[in-house]
């Protein structure tokens, strides 16, 4: 082959091997386009996976639960099911604040003027104003009704009326008189020394309920029930003295008192006394312990260990009349006795204030019956007045379709709540995923109307029993249909790039070696031609 020849076809094949190692650069890209496009296949498929279809319950006519999907139609439509559990559901801008509505109700609110007359005028709800509430009417029939018997006028003065409450009231509870109170407070003293651990033992609590006992037996020395029985132990309280016993002939130096067949429970030494010798010095003994002797009463030994009774025979048996009770004590007696003033006190007291309630009645030639039932319906008809006054300037608006008018007034009262509202497309208030997919990238909020507040309460899917969220297994499929197809695209593509690769190789490498070769015979050329001159 001649040299031109040579070069000619060696440029040749050099221009197609660049034009080869082109090719293969454009299709190694397009293979790692490939695979960043089945990264986001991959990805696509896996966010279907995971994403959740809204839905909002409803019932059919049986009663029976089905859940549609969470369209905005769905949502905010009025049904039978939202009638009964307030399941309309509002969706409002997280950045504006306004809620979407059909172009019909923008329409209608924007030219309304904040009137929601006009609003229901606009969206085509009949309804009358200013019908009073029916606790209004009831209340006028009802006045009439009582006007009509004379039950408004008052049955007597209002000094009858005041004072026939107060004493029909003090006939049920009494009122106390001092001497109650003061068999009140003994009753009080002596149950508060009763040992809970000992039955009927009466240990004293302080140093002044024996002070105190005795102001209140002298008080009752005044009265009428210091006689008989009463007297007797009245006079035995106030007269009782600790230091008789300690002078005694057979000289006690101490007292370990006792009730028959109960525990020693009272015990006293004279060297308590700092050992006096003046036998008034003696009646020093400390109160509380001589309240708890009296009280109590029980025997004691001499010092020659006869045993002698604190209560003489005749004292005893009086106890045990008195009381009821066998080896009665004075703290028993002392309680019978103020029970006994007690009852007898709240008797006159009571029977005082039924003399009052019957001179009362005298007086407005009545009798207990006819003032009763004048009371009574007197006082029905302040209340049905009461009712009527304040009833008496409400009034609420009356709907010739109820559900549909209680339902664009809370939709006027929700959209003025928030602000304003703005229009939705029809693809969008129709789509099945539009609402849930703007809540799930925080463009939207979901609210139910306040009927209080007449506001708007945000909710989540998850905190409302009428909503929920569940796997949408239509997207699901549809996902799995897409990647499928996709990945075997790719694939294909894959494949084809490959071959076309492994050809341009394939003629690469012949190109090579074909250019190996007119080097090769160039050169032998080169060389030939000048050992010629040579």
């Amino acid at each position: 082959m001649g040299l031109a020849s040579s070069q000619a076809r060696l440029l040749s094949l050099t221009v197609r091997q660049h034009t080869i190692e082109n090719r293969a650069q454009y299709l190694q890209a397009q293979k790692l386009r490939l695979s960043n496009e089945s990264d986001l296949v991959y990805q696509k498929y896996v966010n279907a996976l995971d994403a959740t279809k809204l839905e909002t319950r409803t019932y059919d006519k049986d009663g029976k639960v089905h859940w549609i999907d969470g369209s905005f139609n769905n949502l905010t439509k009025y049904t039978d099911d939202n009638k009964a559990n307030g399941n309309v559901y509002y969706v409002q801008d997280i950045n504006d604040g306004l809620l979407y509505q059909p172009k019909k109700v923008c329409d209608a609110y924007n030219n309304a003027g904040g009137d929601l007359y006009k609003f229901l005028d606009n969206v085509g709800v009949f309804y009358i104003k200013d019908v009073h509430t029916p606790e209004y009417i009831n209340a006028q029939e009802q006045l009439n009704i009582d006007i009509k018997n004379g039950w408004n006028k008052p049955p007597y003065t209002a000094y009858f009326r005041e004072q026939y409450s107060l004493l029909c009231s003090e006939i049920q509870n009494p009122p106390k008189t001092d001497t109650y109170r003061s068999a009140e407070s003994i009753n009080t003293i002596v149950s508060n020394c009763e040992n809970s651990n000992t039955a009927d033992v009466y240990l004293s609590t302080n140093n002044t309920q024996l002070t105190e006992m005795k102001g209140h037996l002298k008080k009752l020395k005044t009265t009428p029930y210091y006689t008989g029985d009463n007297k007797t132990i009245i006079d035995y309280c106030l007269n009782f003295n600790v230091a008789e016993i300690f002078d005694n002939p057979d000289n006690v130096d101490s007292l370990n008192v006792y009730n028959y067949d109960k525990k020693t429970y009272i015990a006293y030494s004279k060297s308590n006394e700092n050992a006096k010798e003046d036998a008034s010095n003696r009646q020093t003994v400390d109160d509380q312990f001589k309240l708890s002797m009296l009280l109590n009463g029980g025997n004691y030994k001499l010092n020659n260990g006869t045993e002698k009774s604190i209560y003489d025979e005749g004292t005893q048996n009086l106890l045990n009349n008195f009381t009821g009770l066998k080896n009665a004590t004075i703290g028993d007696a002392l309680k019978t006795l103020a029970e006994n003033i007690k009852d007898a006190e709240d008797e006159n007291s009571s029977n005082a204030v039924r003399t009052q309630l019957e001179n009362l009645l005298t007086t407005f030639n009545t009798d207990i019956t006819t003032a009763e039932l004048a009371m009574h319906n007197y006082q029905l008809y302040r209340e049905h007045l009461a009712t009527f006054n304040a009833q008496s300037k409400e009034t609420h608006t009356e709907y010739i379709n109820k559900e549909d008018g209680l339902y664009y007034e809370r939709m006027f009262y929700a959209i003025q709540s928030a602000g304003g509202c703005k229009e939705i497309s029809d693809e969008n208030a129709k789509s099945a995923t539009w609402v849930g997919s703007m809540i799930k990238n925080a463009q939207v909020v979901l609210g139910v109307y306040n009927e209080n507040d007449k506001d708007l309460d945000t909710i989540t899917p998850s905190s409302n029993t009428g909503l929920r969220e569940i796997s949408n297994d239509n997207e699901i499929a549809k996902a799995d249909s897409e990647y499928e197809a996709s990945l075997n695209d790719i694939n294909a593509k894959e494949t084809k790039y490959q071959t076309q690769l492994n050809q341009l190789e394939e003629e690469r490498n012949a190109i090579q070696t074909e250019i190996e070769s007119l080097k090769k015979i160039a050169k032998e050329n080169i060389e030939s031609t000048f050992k010629t001159f040579t």
